[in-house]
């Protein structure tokens, strides 16, 4: 990622600051234990960006992109005598009311275009390289919908940050010099009922949410709830707000009767969006939990680490045995102390989709 506008095309792959789209495929997959398994990974990561680029070369103007994020364990696998200091397995959160679960998931699939053929394509040629070596864990068809609105009929996005600001908000520096130019990123599925959030009344909804619904305004403080998402979901450190990139997308099926939201958040530290969880489904205080949990269910929890393009290209290298992390018989940090907002939907900036 660089704080670059994107008006070239192909996309890098791993390029976090790649534009909005119209369409998206999560896809989560776990490794089979098998040497051959592993051997298949690494090949399909190291030819990542030429994939991208052939696919994409099929409809410049559909700007498909796709970054790839590495679990924990997986990790180990893959560079085993180097790993960043803050990449950890999904922590399961047990609020008063509503639960955070951690599910399986070794490799995250973040593919997006203006298209989803595009999208769609490219996810089958990954699996086609992946074949035998991998488990589908989840597969999530994003779209976008209407004016960035997510399917409860709010705008889903206001609060991301852009330019600079997003850059230095989700993409590793001097902290983690031997990762520089990475990021860690969580996802979550969260399913709706709408039937129930249906026959709140607006007003209630809106309170709900922190924004008004049709002009989404941000609701004053003299108004606004303390269980409101928008105000449980704002992180402050030292005074200022501590941000994350978002790319939610909504998904369902009518036949299913399935709705939801598929939340992705990129951020410098997974700490950032481990608090916002906390805040949403523990409370800040304890039991002042999100309202909107009380109609959106997360059904999936993961964390991943999108390592720069450079390193996932030297995967198989003898190289990879010497490298110098100097830092990794070090204590590794815990998470930072971080207080008060998560917009399960949050990405929103200037689309170049057709």
């Amino acid at each position: 990622m660089s704080a670059k506008s994107w008006d070239r095309v192909p996309i890098d792959a791993q390029s976090i600051d790649a534009p909005l789209s119209r369409a998206a495929i999560f896809l989560v997959v776990t490794v089979g234990s098998e040497p051959a398994a592993l051997q298949a990974v690494c090949a399909t990561l190291q030819g990542l960006d030429d994939l991208v680029k052939t696919v994409g070369f099929r409809h410049l103007a559909g700007r498909l992109s796709c970054i790839a994020g590495v679990g924990s364990a997986l990790w180990d696998r893959l560079f085993p005598h180097k790993r960043p200091q803050q990449l950890r397995p999904f922590a399961p959160i047990q609020g008063p009311v509503h639960r955070a679960p951690a599910t399986t998931g070794d490799l995250l699939f973040h593919i997006r275009a203006a298209r989803m053929d595009l999208c769609f394509e490219l996810a089958t040629q990954i699996m086609v390289r992946l074949s035998g070596a991998v488990t589908v864990a989840d597969e999530v068809h994003g779209f976008r919908y209407f004016e960035h609105r997510d399917l409860l009929g709010f705008v889903d996005g206001t609060e991301n940050p852009a330019g600079q600001l997003a850059f230095d908000s989700v993409i590793i520096g001097a902290e983690e010099p031997a990762y520089a130019g990475g990021s860690y990123v969580i996802v979550q599925k969260y399913l709706h009922d709408l039937d129930a959030w249906n026959a709140l009344p607006t007003e209630q909804q809106e309170r709900v949410i922190g924004r008004t619904k049709l002009a989404d305004i941000e609701l004053g403080d003299d108004v606004k709830p303390s269980y409101a998402h928008n105000a449980l979901t704002t992180i402050t450190e030292n005074g200022s707000e501590v941000k994350i990139v978002r790319d939610n997308m909504p998904f369902g099926s009518v036949a299913a009767g399935e709705y939801g939201t598929y939340f992705i958040g990129y951020a410098r530290s997974p700490a950032v969006t481990e608090q916002m969880l906390r805040n949403m489904f523990i409370g800040l205080p304890e039991g002042n939990y999100d309202r909107i949990l009380d109609v959106s269910r997360a059904v999936t929890g993961g964390l991943f680490f999108v390592p720069p393009a450079p390193l996932l290209e030297s995967l198989g290298d003898d190289e990879d045995e010497d490298d110098t992390d100097t830092d990794n018989d070090a204590e590794q940090p815990g998470p930072r102390t971080l207080s008060g907002s998560l917009n399960i939907g949050s990405l929103r900036g200037e689309s170049h989709d057709e």
